[in-house]
């Protein structure tokens, strides 16, 4: 018997054989909650029935029906699907913004699809080339065929002011690209990429083709962006760009200091504020909205400031947009790295300048000054460390960010994540797959940093409902004590590992 399909969008059914990326659990539900029917090996073809490309697929592997999560799945080579290009999209040489352009595919036009991945790039032929597309811009299924393979326009210019919009503020859609010409045919036109909803001023507008686009200024550098990439500021709204003044500064779910914290953010982050509520400010960051206490926040200004900040883990990564989907200019910068910030963005990304280029690094991974790590034997963290309050927690390897909420201390104390999307950030240091092994964390509350180890498998009891775990961590510090001298041993290693790995 199939299993149910209730939370799976029937409209973008499909039927075909993918392959797995790696070894994944298929669940009986389309939820981290579902119970574990097997695990499916990497590399094991399994027959989707249903398939949503942002979330869950059901799935057949043998005997056993339920659901994967779709960025586990791809398109085994040779098995051709017929996939529509949502908008004007290049095929390249490579699955990075970087690599050449084979050609330019029209919006509306079929691609053959060879491979597969609903998460990054997908391999494709269109034209007799051969290369990747970015698989947000493609939709299974064919559309309507455009006749021309190359995709190019010619023609002239013609300029001039659009009727209300020269001299008016604009916001980028998405991550674009600012181009010293208004033509997408060449690299080597692209000045600089600018994230989602950074402010630009237009100056005039340029027809090209059958495409219109709109010379801008940022930060006194002038260009072009594709009119369709812009959209108004939202001014009528009454919303405003702030930034925080303290490093640390809480974002919670009310407008209270009794309400949780969603997140701590750091000293000059950019955040949307979008109404009042007494001495509160209701701001969206990185697409949540929260609460923040209005004497955190100032104006931005006109122009960014630049400043220096630190890299707070080892291996942090300098890429070309602000998204992990972008190329990486420089990789494995040393923890406590200088850099220079040049804009802080609202969608969590910091645009930088170090060793002599301009590019994005995630803003959490950023700091005002070394951070002094301390090595706490248990006895003395027992009484600093609160249960029923969020704390914020880095994994040292990785560099990743979550809360955690302790609810009990013995031995250690137990913790869970308090959201979703912490689970989520706990599984991505863990490849997806839970596990006892420990691993080195920074914890840090009331204004201290500590080094401990954080175990990763759910277990016995837990007082969290829907925060995609069922059970609890153990988070362990200096000088613990397990009924397992062998885990005990691993889980003072890695206490250690957190110490040693500390910005000196």
């Amino acid at each position: 018997m199939i299993a149910s399909t209730v939370g799976i969008p029937q409209t973008i059914a499909s039927v075909g054989t993918f392959q797995t990326t790696g070894d994944v659990r298929m669940r009986s539900e389309p939820s981290l909650d579902g119970s574990v029917v097997t695990v499916v090996y990497n590399n094991s073809n399994v027959e989707v029935i249903v398939h949503d490309p942002a979330g869950w697929s059901q799935v057949r592997s043998g005997n056993n029906t339920g659901y994967i999560r779709s960025d586990y799945l791809k398109f085994p080579i040779n098995n051709f699907a017929n996939f529509r290009a949502t908008s004007a999209v290049r095929l390249r040489a490579s699955g990075t913004v970087n690599s050449d352009a084979l050609v330019l595919v029209p919006e509306g036009a079929t691609v053959e699809v060879t491979e597969h991945n609903p998460a990054g790039w997908s391999r494709a032929r269109y034209d007799g080339k051969t290369g990747f597309i970015r698989s947000d811009f493609l939709q299974r299924g064919t559309g309507t065929v455009s006749s021309s393979g190359s995709g190019s326009s010619s023609g002239s210019s013609s300029s001039g002011s659009s009727s209300g919009t020269a001299g008016a503020t604009m916001r980028t859609n998405g991550s674009v690209n600012l181009r010293s010409e208004p033509s997408a045919a060449r690299n080597d036109t692209i000045i600089r990429t600018l994230s989602g909803r950074t402010s630009v001023t237009v100056i005039e507008q340029v027809t090209r083709g059958d495409q219109t686009w709109s010379k801008v200024r940022h930060n006194n550098t002038e260009g072009y962006i594709r009119s369709d990439l812009l959209s108004e500021t939202g001014t009528a709204s009454g919303s405003t760009i702030m930034r925080t003044t303290a490093e640390g500064v809480r974002l919670r779910a009310g407008p209270s200091t009794s309400r949780s914290v969603i997140r701590s953010l750091r000293i000059n982050t950019s955040v949307e504020v979008t109404g009042r509520d007494g001495n509160w400010s209701r701001v969206v960051h990185n697409g949540t909205t929260g609460y923040i206490r209005s004497d955190y926040l100032s104006s931005t200004g006109s122009t960014s400031g630049s400043t220096t900040m630190r890299t707070v883990v080892a291996g942090v990564r300098v890429r070309s947009g602000a998204s992990t989907n972008h190329s990486v200019l420089r990789q494995h910068l040393p923890i406590n790295t200088v850099v220079t910030v040049l804009e802080n963005l609202s969608n969590g990304w910091s645009r930088v300048r170090y060793d002599g280029i301009e590019g994005f690094i995630r803003s959490d991974l950023l700091g005002s000054g070394a951070m002094r790590v301390e090595l706490l034997d248990w006895s003395e963290a027992r009484p600093i460390v609160p249960i029923n309050v969020n704390i914020s927690v880095i994994d040292v390897r990785t560099g990743i960010r979550f809360n955690l909420r302790g609810f009990s201390r013995s031995g250690h104390i137990d913790v869970e994540p308090p959201t979703r999307a912490d689970t989520d950030a706990i599984l991505r240091t863990r490849n997806g797959v839970w596990s006892w092994a420990a691993r080195p964390v920074w914890v840090t509350t009331g204004g201290r940093t500590f080094a401990a180890a954080l175990n990763g498998m759910p277990h016995d009891v837990s007082t969290i409902r829907d925060n995609g775990m069922n059970g609890h961590l153990c988070l362990h510090f200096g000088g613990t004590v397990t009924n397992s001298k062998s885990y005990q041993q691993d889980l003072r290693n890695a206490v250690q590992e957190a110490y040693n790995s500390r910005p000196r």
